[in-house]
């Protein structure tokens, strides 16, 4: 009886090993990467490639909020929507509020 608990034992944890190494589990980050904070003049030149390109972007910020990712449209000079085209989230926002900003 104890060998055949030992042998399920021992089957159970090959099993759950090769899932998570499978799916590569252990090697999913946790967190996004925090970039650093980048010059105003560069954030606000990928702000009008996106808006010119209409293509999607990623945005950190400086308050630590999660990151976003959609696409931005101009409300002033200063001011822009980001929409979430998935979830269906908008946040307006400043361009002192941005940390980072990238092409998603």
């Amino acid at each position: 009886m104890q060998n055949n608990q030992s042998y399920l034992a021992e089957i159970r944890d090959t099993v759950k090993n090769n899932y998570r190494h499978f799916f590569a589990l252990d090697d999913m980050p946790t967190q996004p990467t925090q970039l650093p904070q980048m010059p105003e003049f560069q954030i606000q030149l990928f702000i009008s490639r996106a808006l010119k390109n209409h293509f999607p972007i990623n945005i950190q910020f400086n308050d630590h909020s999660p990151e976003m990712s959609g696409n931005l449209s101009k409300l002033t000079n200063e001011r822009f929507l980001l929409t979430d085209s998935n979830q269906h989230i908008t946040r307006i926002l400043n361009i002192l509020e941005i940390k980072a900003i990238k092409r998603a």
